[in-house]
């Protein structure tokens, strides 16, 4: 439908069934569906929905205002979403642009009600503005609902991710808050009535479900990754890895224990002519060695290469070792582990691939 602020504005075809379906609900409502009912039903559909792409094109003025490039903004059969360049976010941009959209519709609201104070409107017009005024103060109190995939949500990730300087610890917390919202809206759309001796009206019902199924889901789906995630952020290369010490292609078998037994650890790390690793061998294989041939044996006989390049560092944490893994999963098993210049351990690609899943 065009584009705002270099972004391409995209109307779902949902959209034009929510419009229709709203039009029919507001003129029904009224008590019959005329020409005349389903005509202001249709004024109300398009304010709502012109609300929502205000509150859109807010995130996508926010998001701009971060030196954000903004991809799409989009209209949906249940609202609609802002498409913006994502990469080095922070809580403040996170944050202000999701807090944005609402505050748009808090503006909108305070100038339909201001528009109804100075000119005392009446008739279709009036209706009109007073809803426009109603709806959006509306929208904004449900978007800042403390709760992905709420506005909210994404506000109280991003508080939380600032104060615990985790962002997928923040999302945790907000996606938790988006399922209790939607409970909550179900006991109190449901539950309410039925307590207070009445019965729940069928509209109440289906527009619990509805909200619910949209809910539920998206905060479910963001608990569980964010849950995985932080799982693997407590992943390093550091707590995999096994002690080694590294000895020069030079060493016997028995100069070689005898250095592993000194260091205390349980890996060998074979260093070559230009002290770079070229073999690795654990403890148990030298010792297969007869005692009696370890002075004289040399380390080929019981070294399994090792790929120049299969290194990493020990401070090595998941954002480095998924890349790494993809690099080097079938061309070796085990990466060398260095704390600066000094050979520390040996990780098994096997461990970093449990530990990640």
């Amino acid at each position: 439908m065009g584009r705002v602020l270099g972004a391409q504005v995209i109307i779902q075809p949902g959209t034009l069934v929510m419009i229709a379906l709203l039009a029919y609900f507001f003129a029904s409502a009224s008590g019959e569906t005329t020409v005349r009912t389903l005509s202001i039903g249709a004024l109300l559909a398009l304010a709502l929905v012109g609300s929502v792409l205000l509150h859109e094109i807010a995130h996508a003025i926010a998001a701009r205002s971060f030196g954000r490039a903004v991809k799409e903004v989009v209209l949906t059969l249940w609202g609609g979403h802002t498409s913006f360049e994502s990469t080095e976010m922070t809580p403040t941009v996170n944050g202000v642009t999701a807090a944005a959209g609402p505050a748009m519709n808090l503006v909108i609201a305070g100038a339909a009600s201001a528009t109804m104070a100075w000119t005392g409107l009446g008739g279709v017009g009036g209706t009109v503005v007073s809803y426009v005024a109603w709806a959006n103060v509306l929208l904004a109190v449900f978007n800042l609902l403390p709760g992905i995939p709420m506005d909210g949500g994404r506000v109280l990730e991003s508080i939380v991710w600032a104060i615990t300087r985790s962002r997928h610890r923040g999302t945790v917390v907000a996606a938790w808050g988006g399922r209790v919202v939607a409970v909550a809206v179900v006991v109190y759309s449901i539950a309410g009535p039925l307590l207070g001796g009445g019965r729940p009206s069928l509209t109440s019902v289906i527009v619990a479900v509805v909200v619910f199924s949209i809910l539920w889901p998206a905060a479910s789906s963001a608990l569980a990754f964010s849950s995985t995630m932080l799982r693997r952020d407590g992943v390093s290369a550091a707590g995999l890895m096994r002690g080694a010490v590294a000895v020069p292609y030079t060493y016997s078998v028995q100069e070689a224990l005898g250095a592993a037994a000194t260091a205390g650890v349980e890996e060998i790390v074979v260093l070559g002519a230009d002290d770079a690793p070229a073999g690795r061998f654990p403890i148990e294989q030298a010792q297969a060695v007869p005692e009696s041939a370890r002075p004289t044996t040399s380390l080929q006989s019981v070294t399994t290469p090792v790929p120049r390049g299969s290194e990493i560092p020990a401070g090595a944490v998941s954002d480095v070792m998924i890349p790494a893994l993809r690099e080097w999963w079938g061309k070796t098993d085990v990466w060398v582990v260095r704390d600066g210049e000094a050979v520390v351990g040996i990780v098994r690609l096997v461990d970093v691939l449990a530990a990640l899943k």
